[in-house]
């Protein structure tokens, strides 16, 4: 059984590609906010948009 607080933050984009610098800002935000999991590219932002060669950037 999964407990605790699961958080999925957005996927941020730039012009290009994946604003890596953005999403790590989300990530370490929600780390030292003591979550328990995060889903990282998930359904809540352009993922869905993106090739499959684009995650990998």
């Amino acid at each position: 059984m999964l407990t605790g607080l699961s958080a999925f933050p957005l996927t941020p984009m730039n012009e290009n590609a994946i604003d890596e610098a953005a999403f790590l800002r989300l990530v370490e935000g929600l780390a030292a906010s003591g979550v328990d999991s995060i889903g990282a590219l998930g359904s809540t932002g352009n993922y869905a948009y993106l090739t499959r060669a684009e995650p990998a950037c």
